[in-house]
């Protein structure tokens, strides 16, 4: 599998793309980067970002996802991805958990009809602190392999 680079808006689910990997942290606030502006454009990705803390769900390496109208005719998921455990300054981003969330989430998309994930560029080397080369060595070794049956996409934002 070859992974695609392109450029747009992740949020408008542009190119074919039906699912949206972001990272998140554990303590359920959405507040900054690209989190909050998925929380809020749609708010039923926040709402299980809630529902996994009020049941110990949302715990580094895991993960919870919400299905979300993108318009009319589509339908999307998102899945926040349980990357840092604080918010700060530095590396929050902890590489274990992040590389334990990609597996899982490739797992669980084999085995779904959406065949086009979209991850936004820099995730998790932004306000978390990362190396992208890092985190794009994680979803190259994970995604660009055989053992993923969907078509992924880094999507770098442009208005």
């Amino acid at each position: 599998n070859q992974i695609g680079f392109l450029h747009g808006n992740l949020l408008d689910f542009p190119y074919g793309i039906t699912s949206i990997a972001h990272c998140c942290n554990t303590l359920n606030i959405m507040g900054a980067g690209i989190a909050k502006q998925i929380a809020n454009r749609y708010p039923e990705a926040k709402q299980a970002d809630d529902e996994a803390a009020k049941g110990g769900l949302n715990i580094l390496g895991e993960f919870s996802f919400a299905d979300v109208k993108i318009d009319d005719q589509r339908n999307g998921k998102i899945f926040n991805l349980y990357t840092q455990e604080e918010i700060g300054f530095g590396r929050e981003v902890n590489y274990e958990g992040l590389y334990r969330n990609l597996l899982l989430l490739r797992n669980r998309l084999n085995f779904l009809d959406e065949k086009c994930l979209g991850i936004p560029y820099g995730m998790s080397s932004g306000l978390a602190g990362g190396s992208w080369k890092i985190v794009y060595a994680m979803i190259e070794h994970l995604y660009g392999s055989p053992q993923a049956y969907f078509k992924t996409y880094i999507v770098k934002f442009t208005e």
